[in-house]
C-alpha cells in the first residue's frame, strides 16, 4: 500500500482557513516548490512535514493521506455473520495485519519452489461448483453418505500450504468468524478461523475458506458466492441432495420433513439449513419443486434449536473457554497441523520484537498477547 496526499481535502481546508501553496511553505519552514511537488503528488512529505502539515490544516492521518493500493497489495477476504457489515477501517487493518504476516514467510517450512494447483477458470455455476466438490472429495477419500471430518479438511489445508491461525475471538465483541489473507508477492495464504462457535458452523467455515484457496483470482463478491457454494456443495455433495429430495417428497408432514433433514445434519455434523438450501439448489438446477420450509420459518426454528446442542469448538477443545496460553498455542499443531506458532516463536527470538508485534499479527488485547509472548519465550 502506498500513501497519496488527499490533495481535494487538502484544498479545501487550506480555502477555509485562508491559506494557499506560499503561506503554507512559510509555516512548514519548506521551499514553495516542495509545497507545489507535494500538490502535484510528485514528491510525498517526509514524517515530520507530514505531521505539521495535519497540525496546521487541523486534519487526522486518515483525512491527509489516500492510501493506493499496489499489486502486491495483501488480498482479503471475510467469513462473517448474518447481515453484518465490514467497515473500510476494518479491511486496512486486516490488510496491515497482512503485511506484517509478510514478515514471517522466510520461516514457513513449505516448497518455496512450486506452489500447489489451482482451479483454471473457476465460476459459480452449479453444475461447475459440483464437479469441483465431487473431485476434492474422491481426492480426501470422502464417499456421498460419509461426513466431511475435521482431520480431512486440515489436512487438506495444509496439502494446499495455507497457514492456519486459530483465535480466539469471542461470540460478542467482535463478528468476523474467520479471516482470509493472500498475500500476491510471496503467493502465500494465512487463514485466521474463530474457535468461538459450534463445530457444524466452523467447519462450513473451513470449506469456505478452502473455496478461497482453490479459486484466489475470484475477489469480492464474485470470490465470496464461489466459496459459499463450494462450500456447501463440499459438505454435502448433489448426490446426496438428490437422494433425500426424493426422500423428503415422499413425506407428508412439514414436521418428519424437518426431522429427516436434522438427521442428515446431524450425522453430517452441517447446519440443516445447509442441508436444506443444498437439496432445493439440486431441485432448482434440475427443474423440481422446491420444498418450502421457510413460510413460517419452520427451518430457521428448527435451526436454532440443533444449534444449541452443540458447543463453541474452543470449549470442545480445552474443556473450557478460557485456555492457558501454553495449551493454546499447542492446539495450532496438534489439532490444526499449523506451524504459525513455531515461526512466531523464531521471528520474535531472531529480531527482538515485543508482545506489541503479537497484538497486531493476531488483533487481540495486550494481556492476551503479553501472555502469548510470555508462553512462546
Amino acid at each position: 500500500m502506498e500513501n497519496s496526499l488527499n490533495i481535494e481535502k487538502i484544498q479545501q481546508r487550506a480555502q477555509e482557513l485562508g491559506l494557499n501553496q506560499s503561506s503554507i511553505a512559510k509555516k512548514l519552514e519548506v521551499t514553495r516548490e516542495a509545497v507545489s511537488q507535494w500538490f502535484k503528488k510528485e514528491k510525498f512529505p517526509r514524517p515530520d512535514k507530514l505531521l505539521k502539515l495535519a497540525r496546521l490544516l487541523d486534519l487526522t492521518f486518515a483525512e491527509l493521506v489516500d492510501k493506493v493500493p499496489t499489486a502486491n497489495d495483501p488480498i482479503i477476504a471475510f467469513r462473517k455473520k448474518g447481515a453484518h457489515k465490514i467497515t473500510p477501517d476494518y479491511v486496512d487493518q486486516a490488510k496491515d495485519m497482512g503485511r506484517i504476516l509478510s514478515a514471517l514467510v522466510p520461516y514457513l517450512p513449505f516448497d518455496a519452489l512450486s506452489q500447489p494447483a489451482i482451479l483454471k477458470t473457476p465460476s459459480i455455476d452449479y453444475a461447475y461448483v459440483q464437479k469441483v466438490a465431487k473431485r476434492i472429495r474422491e481426492e480426501i477419500n470422502v464417499h456421498k453418505g460419509d461426513e466431511l471430518r475435521f482431520a480431512s479438511l486440515i489436512n487438506n489445508f495444509n496439502d494446499l500450504q495455507a497457514v492456519v491461525i486459530p483465535v480466539l475471538w469471542g461470540s460478542k465483541e467482535k463478528h468476523e468468524n474467520a479471516l482470509h489473507i493472500y498475500l500476491p508477492d510471496s503467493m502465500t495464504t494465512w487463514v485466521y478461523l474463530n474457535l468461538d462457535c459450534r463445530m457444524h458452523d466452523f467447519k462450513f467455515w473451513m470449506a469456505h475458506e478452502m473455496g478461497h484457496i482453490h479459486a484466489p483470482q475470484l475477489m469480492g463478491e464474485l470470490g465470496e458466492d464461489f466459496a459459499e457454494n463450494f462450500a456447501a456443495a463440499l459438505l454435502l455433495p448433489e448426490e446426496l441432495a438428490a437422494q433425500e429430495y426424493d426422500a423428503l417428497c415422499r413425506l407428508a408432514h412439514i414436521g418428519t420433513q424437518i426431522n429427516r433433514i436434522k438427521a442428515i445434519a446431524e450425522k453430517l455434523v452441517v447446519s440443516p439449513l445447509t442441508v436444506y438450501y443444498e437439496i432445493n439448489k439440486y431441485a432448482a438446477q434440475n427443474g423440481k419443486p422446491q420444498i418450502d420450509l421457510e413460510s413460517g420459518s419452520e427451518i430457521h426454528k428448527a435451526t436454532s434449536n440443533f444449534n444449541k446442542q452443540f458447543l463453541p469448538v474452543s470449549e470442545s477443545l480445552f474443556g473450557t473457554k478460557a485456555p492457558s496460553p501454553a495449551r493454546y498455542i499447542a492446539s495450532a499443531k496438534e489439532q490444526f497441523g499449523s506451524p504459525f506458532f513455531d515461526i512466531l516463536r523464531q521471528y520474535l527470538a531472531q529480531h527482538h520484537k515485543s508482545a506489541t508485534f503479537i497484538q497486531s499479527i493476531l488483533n487481540i488485547p495486550l494481556l492476551d498477547a503479553q501472555n502469548i509472548y510470555e508462553a512462546l519465550q
